[in-house]
């Protein structure tokens, strides 16, 4: 099973978004940001990671309309075997948030939740969780984040949009 780094806006931006396990999130319109290249910071715990966790990974990403709709058709897609349920949505000019719940054949349960507050049109910010159980994590694991995106430049330079890079 994979999971996925999700960030703004990628979920959205919120989406390169906390580590979830193949969300199915209905389809949603582009929150009201700038268009273009953002970069992203993510900082993710576990249950599992202990001291090793608590770094931020930092990356840009190039996000036009089309491509944050490409990204969420994308994470609906990801892992066909999983049946997952998404609620408690919530959509605003101000924060994007839901709920949601997934299950696979093999026992994997994951449940998780996020939350994006949008500051601007150039910055927001954010958190995931997420708790996993079945065979492959008897004692259940937890995973949150904390993210942080901002808005560089409505020029994305040589990243695609629906790419990112990593920031060294």
């Amino acid at each position: 099973m994979k999971f996925r780094l999700l960030t703004l806006p990628s979920l959205p931006l919120l989406l390169s978004f906390a580590a979830l396990a193949a969300a199915q999130v209905p389809n949603i319109a582009p929150p009201p940001i700038k268009m273009g290249l953002w970069q992203s910071s993510v900082t993710l715990n576990s249950t599992a990671m202990g001291p090793a966790g608590g770094h931020p990974i930092t990356n840009q990403s190039c996000y036009t309309p089309d491509s944050w709709k490409q990204s969420m058709q994308k994470m609906q897609s990801r892992q066909p075997t999983m049946n997952c349920t998404t609620s408690n949505m919530q959509q605003d000019s101000h924060k994007l948030s839901f709920d949601g719940q997934c299950s696979e054949p093999q026992g994997m349960n994951v449940t998780y939740h996020v939350e994006m507050f949008l500051d601007s049109d150039e910055a927001m910010h954010g958190s995931s969780s997420a708790k996993m159980s079945g065979p492959q994590f008897p004692q259940a694991m937890t995973m949150t984040s904390v993210i942080s995106s901002k808005f560089v430049s409505s020029d994305c330079g040589d990243i695609k949009p629906g790419e990112s890079k990593p920031v060294h």
